[in-house]
């Protein structure tokens, strides 16, 4: 039994030497990258990753999911939370509520209603400076 028990282990010590001199895609070979990736926490999986490229790999929609509405406009000023809101509301803002946002905030909700309605966004006129 004392010898079998050795043996079980001196077998198992030159496997694990074996196998550290295996790179690691051999190593790997054969399991689901889900099997690998289910031996390490959340963190560990994405550590070295750019947030960008994690993001990257999910919509808008996914990335929102589960976020209650205040949340995922946290952060955003007023004139950004106004621009998040679908075309049917700010139709339905009021002209002196509009008035008083950023003119370029007024200028792209302006141009997305024309847009949304058919219309050409009306083009500004360049005004000429004095001749010298």
């Amino acid at each position: 039994m004392k010898d079998e028990k050795r043996v079980v282990e001196s077998f198992e010590q030159a496997l694990a030497r074996l196998v550290a001199r295996l790179p690691p895609e051999q190593r790997l070979a054969g399991l689901a990258p889900e099997q690998v990736l289910q031996a390490y926490a959340p963190e560990q999986r994405l550590a070295g990753l750019a947030p960008e490229h994690v993001l990257q790999a999910y919509a808008p929609e996914q990335r929102l999911a589960g976020l209650a509405p205040e949340q995922r406009l946290a952060g955003l000023t007023e004139a950004q939370a106004v621009l998040a809101l679908p075309d049917a509301m700010l139709r339905a803002l009021s002209e002196e509520y509009l008035a008083t946002l950023p003119r370029q905030t007024q200028a792209a909700i302006q141009k997305r209603l024309e847009v949304a309605s058919g219309r050409q966004p009306a083009r500004r006129r360049k005004t000429r400076s004095p001749s010298r």
